[in-house]
C-alpha cells in the first residue's frame, strides 16, 4: 500500500510546488500593484476590491483629493472625480452580471483568485476522501502519506487565497493548520529513513 502510493505523493508534491509558485508570483503581482497607492484603477474604473479605509485622502484650503494608482502612475483627483470614478466602478460591476456579485470580485484579475481559492478547497476537501478511500482499502482506519500532501497544498492555496481577500481568520487557520501538515510529513519521511 505504501509503496503504491509513493509514486501519486511525488506527483502531489510536484504539483504543490507548482501551485505554491504560481501563487507566490500571483501575491507578489498583487501586492506589487497595490505598493505604489492604497487605490488602485484599471480602465478608468477604480478596483472595488481595495479597501476604503486605505484610500488616501488629502485635504488642502483648495479642496479634497484621492491618491489613485493607475497605469500611467499615481494620479491626484478631486474628490468629485473620485466619486464619479467610483460610480463608473459600481455600474460596471453591474454590467459583468452576477457571478461577479457573487464571488465578490470587481475585476477579471479576480476570476483568477477565486479559481485559486476553489482549487485549494477543493484538495482540501479532497484529503478526506482520500483517507476514507485508503481506510476502506485496508479495511481499517488510516491516514496515508497523500492526506498530509493534499491538506498542505490545499491549505497553501487557501492561505494565499485568504490573504488576497485580507480575511484574518482564513489566514489564521490556515497558516496554524500548514505546520501540523509539514510536521506529519516530517515525521513519515523520518520513519522511512529509520527503516531503511
Amino acid at each position: 500500500m505504501a509503496s503504491e502510493l509513493r509514486p501519486r505523493a511525488a506527483w502531489l508534491a510536484l504539483v504543490a510546488l507548482v501551485v505554491v509558485v504560481i501563487g507566490a508570483r500571483l501575491f507578489a503581482q498583487v501586492r506589487e500593484a497595490h505598493a505604489a497607492a492604497p487605490l488602485s484603477e484599471s480602465n478608468g474604473s477604480i478596483d472595488l476590491q481595495d479597501r476604503l479605509k486605505d484610500v488616501e485622502v488629502e485635504r488642502t484650503p483648495a479642496g479634497d483629493f484621492v491618491m489613485l494608482s493607475t497605469s500611467a502612475g499615481d494620479e491626484r483627483i478631486s474628490a468629485d472625480a473620485f466619486i464619479e470614478r467610483l460610480w463608473r466602478a459600481q455600474r460596471d460591476v453591474a454590467s459583468h452580471g452576477w457571478l461577479y456579485r457573487v464571488l465578490n470580485i470587481t475585476t477579471p484579475f479576480g476570476m483568477l483568485w477565486v479559481t485559486l481559492g476553489f482549487a485549494g478547497q477543493a484538495l482540501f476537501t479532497g484529503r478526506m476522501l482520500l483517507q476514507w478511500w485508503a481506510s476502506e482499502k485496508l479495511k481499517r482506519s488510516v491516514v496515508p502519506e497523500s492526506f498530509w500532501w493534499a491538506s498542505l497544498v490545499g491549505g497553501l492555496m487557501l492561505l494565499v487565497y485568504f490573504v488576497w481577500r485580507k480575511d484574518v481568520v482564513g489566514v489564521v487557520g490556515q497558516s496554524t493548520g500548514a505546520f501540523v501538515y509539514a510536521r506529519n510529513l516530517v515525521l513519515i519521511h523520518r520513519s522511512r529513513t529509520a527503516g531503511a
